[in-house]
């Protein structure tokens, strides 16, 4: 963005600051600029930052709220360009690596990067938060790339239908999952990528949900 002359006054100029507060465990204020959620949340925070990560076409920030454990990722462009040490004497890499485990363990449970509020974080890290079953069919050509994602969650289940005469292949397939409630936004997204290729079976929420998206999306091609 620099060298294009399009520089943005964000976090990602104060890296080697957060950086180094990863690798010792420090306390920092950072402060968020924009809040596209509708949320409010803008202005300082005072947190452990535990790693960068980069999805998609973004670097996010995995960190940890100094008041209360709550563990969040935000996008790093979304903060301002300030960062600046606690007086709180650092806690050492222990236990930056705890917080990360149960940060990787809500990542592994879930679908993208919504690690979910903090009561709902306690109860997911306990094993006692009520789970959302999640069930698509998909249909070809897209079947064979849900069939060749084994990995692309560790507790999924992919259920090949009936054998098509003519082709020898599924003529489609159940991809089912178990999601806590925070994921369900972000897994219709993924959804949503594969058009009609894609029909949602369950919970009744997320079917008519896909069901308003599509209807909206035929409006807006019959306007033209």
């Amino acid at each position: 963005m620099a060298e294009k002359g399009k520089n943005q006054d964000t976090l990602f100029h104060k890296l080697p600051l957060v950086e180094t507060a990863i690798s010792q465990g420090q306390a920092i204020e950072i402060s968020r600029g924009i809040d596209l959620y509708g949320n409010n949340r803008i202005g300082p925070i005072h947190i452990f930052p535990l790693q960068l990560i980069y999805q998609d076409i973004a670097w996010y920030l995995l960190y940890e709220y100094c008041e209360n454990g709550h563990l969040a990722i935000g996008r790093l462009n979304r903060f301002r360009n300030h960062c600046k040490t606690l007086t709180i004497p650092p806690r050492g890499l222990e236990l930056q690596r705890i917080s990360l485990n149960k940060a990787y363990q809500l990542l592994e449970n879930g679908w993208g990067l919504n690690l979910g509020d903090l009561e709902s974080q306690k109860l997911e890290l306990q094993g006692s938060l009520e789970l959302t079953k999640v069930e698509v069919r998909f249909f070809p050509p897209m079947t064979g790339f849900i069939l060749e994602g084994e990995r692309r969650h560790p507790k999924q289940k992919v259920t090949p239908g009936i054998i098509d005469k003519t082709t020898g292949k599924p003529s489609y397939v159940i991809y089912t999952i178990d999601l806590p409630n925070r994921s369900l936004d972000e897994f219709s997204l993924w959804i949503y990528r594969h058009m009609d290729k894609a029909q949602m079976l369950s919970p009744s929420v997320l079917v008519n949900k896909h069901r308003q998206a599509a209807i909206a999306l035929a409006t807006r091609y019959s306007e033209f």
